[in-house]
């Protein structure tokens, strides 16, 4: 019986094993949180991790930006709930390391804490805040909702816009009609994977996807209507946001 036990736990042990270095090889930067120095990465402030060429007035800003990007996180949700831990490269050979070398940013959703990866490309607010934005909705809504698409993805980018408010794809305004670059009734991704891969070819699957999340939230109460959603959603809450309505 002692035997069984003992083989069943060194099973279980294995199998992690197996599991962690399949998501390790996946995403480096989930190493990197685990032994920075074998990535030849180092910290540089709590939860921030960068490479050991990175010069130090880079540093310095992304330590601030992180700070700024922390504070409009919190302002816009009332809270933000699990500091990210940040992996930043300043130099290409790091991004290739890392498998970043095609994004500028990517939030790695964790059971413990999420990983923040930034490419030298990846190194400004902007960026940050829209990353640190996506860990917060994943906090809210839970690593299996956002991870089958119940919640979907492109409605997730597209708060992640609003929240960075980034310009690219966002007009200066206080409404949908101003605020949108264009108007479109194409389909967008709703799973993380399609996402990503159409993503990298389609920058213009942003500006679609936050001009719809503008025109959900006008017709669903604001940014008060839009955080109640993400509440019910975590909750249950069935989410069809193309006609702009909780069912």
């Amino acid at each position: 019986m002692r035997k069984s036990i003992k083989y069943s736990f060194i099973g279980l042990l294995a199998l992690g094993f197996v599991a962690l270095a399949s998501v390790v090889h996946a995403y480096p930067a989930v190493g990197v949180a685990i032994w920075p120095s074998v990535y030849g990465m180092e910290y540089a402030g709590s939860h921030i991790i960068v490479d050991k060429a990175m010069p130090a007035q880079t540093r310095a800003d992304l330590l601030r930006d992180a700070e700024a990007a922390t504070a409009v996180v919190r302002t816009f949700y009332g809270a933000f709930h699990r500091q990210p831990i940040l992996v930043a490269c300043s130099t290409e050979a790091c991004a290739r390391k890392l498998k970043e070398q095609d994004t500028m940013g990517l939030a790695i959703p964790t059971p413990f804490r999420p990983i923040v990866s930034l490419s030298p490309n990846g190194l400004n607010l902007t960026i940050l805040t829209h990353e640190f934005a996506h860990t917060e909705l994943d906090y809210r809504v839970g690593l299996w909702v956002r991870a089958t698409g119940t919640f979907p993805v492109w409605f997730d980018e597209g708060v992640a816009v609003l929240v960075s408010e980034d310009s690219r794809y966002l007009n200066p305004g206080t409404t949908a009609s101003q605020r949108c670059l264009r108007y479109s009734e194409r389909p967008l991704p709703t799973s993380p994977f399609d996402w990503s891969s159409k993503a990298t070819k389609d920058e213009m699957l942003y500006p679609d996807a936050v001009c719809r999340v503008l025109q959900w939230m006008e017709a669903n109460g604001g940014k008060a209507g839009l955080l109640n959603t993400i509440d019910a959603v975590a909750n249950g809450v069935a989410f069809s946001p193309e006609n702009g309505r909780r069912n």
